[in-house]
């Protein structure tokens, strides 16, 4: 729904059943009030995002503004799928990702760590909170297997933190 309540919703997508294709067109999101993330991604699938239109993620503190968790199973193994971000439909597709406090842009919330993400096109500007990765790990946490494989990225971290790779901390 594009209409203008949409903004304060938020979208979960779940890969615990397998992996999962989703596309963004136009989706505007702002949660930065709230203590919830824009857009969360969960369970042990892939997911792929194809960028079409401007998109806009805004989250609340402790989260990231596309959050994409490491989760662990009872044995501590790390169970999370990969995150893909493309723009193979040629509509000029743009991400801008902002994590609330200790959130990263795209990965982690605070404490969280973030990896397996990929990146093959669009525009992003990913940006973190306080103490979060651009992309990565929140707050107190790390960022690894991130590959930027294309497209223009800007990935700035909140204070003390990388722009791509570890949270502050």
């Amino acid at each position: 729904d594009k209409s203008e309540e949409s903004k304060e919703h938020t979208v979960t997508i779940d890969t615990s059943e397998g992996n999962v294709d989703v596309t963004f067109d136009d989706l505007k999101i702002d949660v930065s009030g709230k203590g919830e993330a824009a857009v969360r991604v969960e369970g042990g699938g892939d997911v792929t995002i194809e960028l079409d239109g401007d998109n806009e993620l805004k989250s609340g503190g402790y989260h990231a503004g596309l959050e994409k968790n490491d989760e662990r199973s009872e044995d501590d193994e790390i169970i999370s799928g990969k995150l893909t971000i493309k723009d193979d439909n040629g509509k000029d597709g743009s991400l801008t990702a902002e994590g609330g406090e200790g959130g990263a842009g795209i990965g982690g919330g605070a404490e969280r760590t973030g990896s397996n993400i990929t990146i093959q096109g669009g525009t992003i500007e990913a940006e973190g909170g306080f103490g979060g990765a651009g992309i990565g790990g929140g707050i107190k946490s790390t960022g690894s297997n991130i590959a930027i494989q294309g497209g223009t990225i800007e990935a700035v971290g909140g204070k003390g933190a990388a722009g791509i790779g570890d949270g502050a901390g």
